[in-house]
């Protein structure tokens, strides 16, 4: 049990670097190397379906179901899929990510007994391009 944790805690850490990445190629105006920072983070949680095409609670199912994601790792990609908002083009599409990345931040605020003030930012933030 022990051991499963620290990985948890070691993948958390590097997927939060990951973030990190994607969210200084955003603000710097770098789109394709926050993309492939995207792809990456993707990639190092195993998550081999396209979650454009999935709906919203489709893909929380995936997410929880499939892949067996803990609440800190599904917020992760609640934060990346809202980072690929802010990249997409495609206005439609950009609140779609929006839209999926609100509903995962709102079902891990429900379940965690943690409070994050980061993410309360994020929801309230995401509540803004939604209305």
């Amino acid at each position: 049990m022990g051991i499963e944790k620290d990985y948890l805690m070691r993948q958390i850490m590097m997927l939060f670097e990951v973030v990190q990445k994607i969210l200084r190629h955003r603000k710097k105006g770098e789109t394709k190397p926050a993309l492939d920072q995207v792809k990456y983070f993707y990639q190092t949680l195993k998550i081999d379906k396209n979650v454009e095409s999935l709906g919203i609670e489709e893909l929380f199912e995936f997410l929880e179901k499939d892949k067996n994601l803990t609440n800190e790792q599904i917020e992760m990609v609640a934060f990346v899929l809202k980072e690929q908002g802010e990249l997409e083009s495609n206005k439609e599409q950009g609140l779609d990510y929006f839209r999926k990345s609100y509903f995962l931040l709102k079902k891990v605020e429900r379940e965690s007994i943690t409070f994050s003030m980061d993410r309360q930012m994020k929801i309230s933030e995401l509540r803004e391009y939604l209305n």
